[in-house]
C-alpha cells in the first residue's frame, strides 16, 4: 500500500471547513500543501509533484509537461466543475484518473449574475462610492421589468438565472444546442432560440456554459456586432467564452452598452485594458464562494477521493477509459 500522500494546492480546499482535511487525515492520507497564488512559483511545485498520489487542485495548469514530473500521480481531482486547467489526454495517458464535483448547487453562481445584472443596472458600485467619498448625487439607472434577458447555456445554472429574472418581470430566451429542445417542452416561459435573434433581441445577455472548443470565444466580435447599442453581457462562466480584445473594443465605441463578469481570460486581468472602462462591472471569480457552497463542494471531493480508494467507480470521473488499465477497480494497488 502506498504512503496515500495527497497534494491541495485548491485555494479554499479545508480553509472554510477544516473537518476536510481532518477527515482525510484521519483516512490515512499524508497531506502536502502548496497552496494556489497569482505568483505562484510553478518550479517550487514541480519539486513537489513527484511523490503525491492524489492532487486536490482548484485553477492552477496541470498540462503534459507538468505530468510528466508526477510519476506518483494516479489521482486529480478538481476542486469545483470546469476542468479546462487539466489536461486531461495527458492524464489519461498516464492512467491518471480526472475528477470534478458536478454537483454543486447552481444557486450561488445564479444569484451573482442576477445581482452583476441588477447591481450594473442601478450603478450601485458608483453610488456607494459617491456616498462614502461623501458626494450626494443621484444616479439615473436602468430598470429591468419588461426588459428581454437572453440566456446562453440552460443547464442547472442557467434555469436558476431564468427563475431570478421571471421574479423581477423580465421575459426569458434561452440558446443551448443540447438541451434546448428538452427547456422548450419543460418551460413555457422561456422561449428557445437560435444564437444569433438571442444576440439580436436581447437587452442583457447571460453567459452560463463550459468552456470547450465549441464555446472558447463565442462572443466574438461578429457576435457583438449582431448585439443592440443598449445590451449588457453578463458572465460567470468562464473568461474566454468572450473575446475580451473585442469586447473591450465593443465597449471603447459604446457599440453595446456593458460588460459585468465575474471571470477573465488570464487570472487575475493584471494590464487588462478593461480595468480601464466605465462601462465594466468586475468581480473577482467568486461566483462559486459562498460559505454554504463551499461546504458542499469540499464534501463531494472528500467522498469522492474516499471513494475511489475503496476501489468504487464514482460516476464524476471524467475519463473512464482509465479504468480498463484497473481491472480490479483497486487502481491505487496496481
Amino acid at each position: 500500500m502506498p504512503s496515500k500522500s495527497l497534494l491541495i494546492t485548491a485555494r479554499s480546499f479545508g480553509k472554510n471547513d477544516p473537518m476536510h482535511v481532518v477527515t482525510l487525515e484521519e483516512a490515512g492520507f499524508t497531506i502536502v500543501e502548496c497552496r494556489e497564488s497569482p505568483n505562484m512559483d510553478r518550479s517550487c511545485l514541480e519539486a513537489i509533484v513527484s511523490d503525491v498520489e492524489s492532487w486536490v487542485v482548484s485553477a492552477f495548469p496541470i498540462d503534459d509537461a507538468l505530468l510528466s514530473r508526477c510519476s506518483s500521480l494516479r489521482l486529480i481531482i478538481k476542486h469545483g466543475i470546469g476542468v479546462d486547467n487539466i489536461d486531461i489526454p495527458a492524464a489519461t495517458k498516464r492512467n491518471i484518473i480526472v475528477m470534478n464535483a458536478p454537483q454543486v448547487n447552481p444557486i450561488p453562481v445564479a444569484d451573482l449574475a442576477m445581482t452583476l445584472l441588477l447591481s450594473f443596472t442601478r450603478r450601485i458600485v458608483e453610488a456607494h462610492q459617491c456616498v462614502v467619498s461623501g458626494n450626494w448625487s443621484q444616479f439615473l439607472g436602468t430598470g429591468v421589468d419588461g426588459k428581454t434577458l437572453g440566456i446562453i447555456g440552460l443547464g442547472r445554472i442557467g434555469l436558476a438565472v431564468a427563475d431570478r429574472a421571471k421574479a423581477f418581470g423580465m421575459t426569458l430566451l434561452g440558446f443551448d444546442p443540447y438541451a434546448g429542445a428538452r427547456v422548450s417542452v419543460q418551460r413555457s416561459d422561456i422561449g428557445v432560440v437560435d444564437l444569433e435573434h438571442l444576440l439580436r433581441v436581447c437587452d442583457f445577455i447571460s453567459l452560463n456554459v463550459p468552456l470547450s472548443n465549441e464555446t472558447e470565444g463565442l462572443i466574438d466580435r461578429k457576435a457583438l456586432k449582431l448585439m443592440k447599442p443598449d445590451a449588457v453581457v453578463i458572465n460567470t462562466s468562464r473568461g474566454k467564452i468572450v473575446d475580451e480584445a473585442a469586447i473591450y473594443e465593443a465597449l471603447s465605441e459604446k457599440r453595446i452598452a456593458g460588460y459585468a463578469t465575474d471571470v477573465f481570460e488570464r487570472e487575475p486581468p493584471t494590464g487588462s485594458p478593461l480595468l480601464e472602462l466605465p462601462n465594466v462591472l468586475l468581480t473577482p471569480h467568486i461566483g462559486w464562494y459562498t460559505r454554504d457552497a463551499m461546504k458542499s463542494l469540499g464534501d463531494q471531493v472528500v467522498d469522492s477521493i474516499l471513494s475511489v480508494y475503496r476501489g468504487e467507480t464514482p460516476g464524476n470521473i471524467l475519463n473512464r477509459e482509465v479504468l480498463s488499465a484497473f481491472p480490479d477497480g483497486l487502481w491505487f494497488e496496481s
